[in-house]
């Protein structure tokens, strides 16, 4: 981790702590409560953490994309204070509710279940994996959406083979080589991961060795390395067979199955993303680089008003009808994307302008509640108090 994004993220966790204004107050409560779970579970308080992570968990509604994360880490709360019912209950919800059950993945993988593991309700929620089914539909051309493996998952069939952006979690292969049978019956010839975190590249180690892996270098390293999905759990380096073949570290095209495909590095969310765009079919797929239940885009940290040029010159290249593929969520358009460009650069020019005016983080939040989310405000004071 950088200096940058050290600070960043310090300003960003005292903000999280930070009594809300009160006209934001019901809407940020759960960011209130998972900051103080967090500073409990920091300091060895699982009883405290279990609290305040079911609260957190219970503040957001369904549907909201944050929710699985907070109710996993109610999960591993409940276990490690030594509610097993809890805990199994938090993985259950987030199961049955449906955003992203796969992340219940991480659990074997985590040393605060080690005490469940044997449990038989902890293994029969863990077994539901093997149930999930895949659901497939066209979005153009030969180019298809598969949901349901963890990460919106596309795949281009031909005679060239199937040419695949993602793979979900590893606990969903199964589900996705099914879903792909009923697409062709070509094997994988080409995998294209966009970004190195598990929801997207979970099947990498079985796919990789009769596959074509296609990454940024980015992606490379952190292959390489334990995969931390957060503090105290992590998964081991992956294996060889999994690692890329091509690296893309520029824009890139070629030819598959008779359509010419462009991949280019959109790096903010990670340092590994790629976008892909089918020209053909009019599809593009941005990974989490887009995020349609996101108020505005993520631009990283390095270099923000650079990476909202690159992405707006690259849609700009693209067809009007594009379909968009976010890495979750529901599929967009490029309208969708050219606003939260917008409003991200809006943010970024509000703050810019409290700063100069010498306002304080608060004061910044404050003045802005009626047009941006204090959290967005938060991270860019941040970013640019760090420079």
């Amino acid at each position: 981790m950088t200096e940058r994004h050290a600070v960043v993220g310090l300003l960003l966790v005292v903000f999280l702590a930070l009594p809300c204004p009160a006209a934001s107050q019901s809407v940020d409560e759960w960011r209130t409560r998972f900051a103080a779970g967090e500073q409990a579970r920091q300091a060895g308080e699982h009883r405290v953490y279990a609290t305040e992570m079911a609260a957190a968990a219970d503040a957001l509604p369904e549907g909201v994309l944050n929710r699985p994360f907070i109710q996993y880490h109610a999960a591993r709360a409940a276990a490690l204070a030594g509610d097993a019912d809890a805990a199994v209950y938090w993985l259950r919800t987030t199961w049955d509710e449906g955003l992203e059950s796969l992340m219940i993945s991480f659990a074997p993988f985590d040393p605060a279940f080690a005490d469940i593991v044997d449990d038989s309700d902890f293994l029969a929620v863990m077994a539901l994996a093997a149930e999930i089914e895949l659901s497939v539909r066209r979005l153009g051309g030969s180019v298809h959406l598969i949901v349901g493996a963890g990460a919106n998952v596309v795949a281009q069939v031909g005679s060239d083979g199937v040419f695949l952006v993602d793979t979900g979690y590893g606990s969903a292969l199964p589900a996705l080589q099914a879903a792909l049978a009923s697409l062709s019956n070509m094997p994988v010839s080409r995998l294209l991961v966009t970004h190195p975190h598990e929801d997207h590249m979970g099947a990498t180690p079985e796919l990789g060795a009769a596959v074509t892996v296609l990454a940024h270098p980015g992606t490379t390293a952190a292959m390489r390395a334990q995969y931390d999905f957060m503090d105290g759990v992590s998964m081991p380096p992956k294996p060889q067979q999994a690692l890329p073949d091509v690296e893309i570290s520029g824009d890139t095209t070629f030819v598959f199955n008779g359509e010419t495909v462009r991949v280019v590095p959109t790096l903010a969310h990670t340092g590994g993303d790629l976008s892909v765009y089918f020209s053909d079919a009019h599809v593009a797929h941005f990974g989490d680089s887009y995020l349609p239940g996101n108020p505005m885009i993520y631009p990283g940290t390095e270099d923000p008003d650079g990476f909202l040029d690159r992405l707006e010159a690259f849609i700009g290249s693209m067809d009007l009808a594009t379909v968009v593929v976010g890495g979750h969520e529901e599929i967009g358009d490029l309208a969708a994307v050219r606003a939260q460009i917008e409003v991200s650069r809006a943010c970024m020019a509000f703050v810019r302008g409290a700063m100069e005016d010498g306002l304080t983080i608060e004061q910044t939040a404050e003045q802005g509640l009626d047009r941006f989310p204090p959290q967005w405000v938060a991270f860019f004071y941040g970013l640019f108090a760090s420079r």
